[in-house]
């Protein structure tokens, strides 16, 4: 009987299992974990992980402007539209789509419907660029011909019409535009016999009931309409990005002075230059002389910096092979 009385006194001077003062009483529910970072919180970690050394370009797809007048209650086309921008433009040439979950947190806090507006939303994501939509007509419309009860019949079409720009973040100027248009008819009309329901009526009463860019969205005319205006426009976005329209007329773009890390050229707005276009550096004709060099084998590709004017620029090097001297000669680096 000891043993046990002494090992219940051990046992009461052990440390309580509630709180210091033993009390049920005072016993407090753990605090809940933090909630998951947004997709907003995750980008801009990510954002900051690139620097400001060389990186590939940042592209914001901000929701685009409705002026079609579109149904209310069937899709929000202002994001959907933009989203689905977005997701298509990923794929294609060496930049980076800010998330959309991103964008959207944003414009649903701060509004999107004017350039001042898109423009903070792409300097609060670190983008270079943000494209702004403007939807100027979407619909799925029904024509009838006759009376279905004796024969009649119905025709659909599907029409969608939108503009984007794309605009610099760091001043707002314009790099490009790109329009389109896609209007479907119902090809295969038939007959509405004794009004019995096709399945283009079938679409068109239930669109609501369809999930925006999905694989049944896809089938319905209006669908097929949006997939080839998005398609069309992801191909002009692309080529407004491409540095075409470079003119140098009788100046050869060149290396004219380089102080350390600081690298200066010969071109500027005048020549259609614009910052993050990137060139290789190929000797000049002195040090492939001097020098035995190859003439064509480049020893750095180097990106523009800053516009300083009409005709000097400022670069920094992304990779080098040699030595970058003054009087070497730049090519563009398409693709790059």
């Amino acid at each position: 009987m000891k043993k046990w009385t002494i090992a219940f006194l051990l046992w009461c001077s052990c440390a309580p299992l509630t709180s210091p003062e033993g009390g049920p009483e005072d016993w407090q529910k753990p605090e809940p974990p933090p909630p998951p970072p947004s997709a907003l919180e995750q980008y801009l970690e990510m954002r900051q992980r690139y620097g400001s050394g060389p990186r590939p370009d940042f592209v914001a797809v901000v929701p685009f402007v409705d002026e079609s007048g579109f149904r209310e209650g069937v899709w929000n086309v202002e994001y959907e539209l933009a989203n689905m921008l977005s997701a298509e433009l990923v794929a294609v040439r060496n930049w980076k789509i800010v998330p959309f979950d991103a964008v959207a947190e944003l414009a649903m806090e701060w509004g999107f419907a004017d350039h001042e507006k898109a423009l903070a939303i792409g300097r609060k994501l670190g983008a270079d660029f943000v494209i702004m939509g403007l939807l100027q007509d979407y619909d799925m419309r029904r024509l009838s011909v006759g009376d279905p009860l004796v024969g009649g019949y119905k025709s659909y079409s599907a029409v969608a019409q939108m503009r984007v720009e794309i605009a610099q973040v760091d001043d707002g100027s314009a790099i490009g535009q790109a329009e389109t248009l896609r209007d479907l008819t119902d090809r295969d009309v038939g007959l509405d016999l004794l009004g019995k329901p096709r399945e283009q009526d079938l679409q068109f009463a239930s669109l609501k009931e369809v999930e925006f860019g999905s694989e049944e969205f896809r089938q319905t005319l209006l669908g097929q309409a949006t997939v080839e205006a998005i398609g069309e426009l992801v191909h002009k976005v692309v080529a407004a990005f491409e540095p075409e329209g470079l003119v140098f007329g009788g100046d050869a773009p060149e290396v004219i002075a380089v102080y350390s890390e600081d690298i200066y050229a010969n071109i500027g707005s005048e020549h259609g230059v614009r910052p993050r276009l990137r060139f290789f550096v190929y000797p000049g004709t002195e040090r492939i002389k001097a020098e035995g060099l190859d003439p064509e084998e480049s020893v750095a590709l180097v990106e523009v910096v800053e516009i300083i004017s009409t005709r000097l620029a400022s670069l920094r090097v992304i990779r080098t092979t040699g030595e970058i001297k003054a009087g070497d000669r730049l090519e563009l680096a398409e693709g790059e």
